[in-house]
């Protein structure tokens, strides 16, 4: 089955299937049944290539994101400087959580690649 290639109506079912809301929605949009795209979904090479669309939608929010944070960041930053006090004092307890949250998360990883580290020298 890996080694099939997948036919132009199932290539569009899985684009349709990317983009919208439901089976129904994209059964609708292909002009394929539902039932056709259920008994596709448990082929392999459909299921791996469906899989391989939503982690390449995945991974595009996440560098969305990522070119945001700098965005948002300064936001924050600016609104130290804001004329009122109460959206000061917000701007500031969200920067120090933050920065509790990177410590904390740094401090775990060092503490968990000790960890990794000792299991690893305790399994040769």
């Amino acid at each position: 089955m890996e080694k099939e290639q997948l036919t132009s109506n199932q290539l569009k079912v899985i684009s349709c299937l990317l983009h919208n809301d439901s089976i129904e929605a994209a059964s609708k949009k292909a002009k394929v049944a539902r039932g056709t795209i259920y008994a596709w979904m448990k082929l392999e090479a459909f299921k791996n290539r469906l899989e391989d669309g939503r982690n390449e939608i995945y991974t595009e929010g996440l560098n969305a994101l990522k070119v945001a944070t700098r965005k948002a960041s300064m936001t924050l930053i600016e609104l130290l400087d804001n004329s009122d006090r109460n959206t000061r004092r917000l701007a500031a307890k969200e920067i120090i959580n933050f920065a509790i949250k990177a410590v904390e998360l740094k401090e775990f990883e060092e503490r968990l690649s000790v960890i990794e580290e000792i299991l690893e020298q305790n399994n040769k």
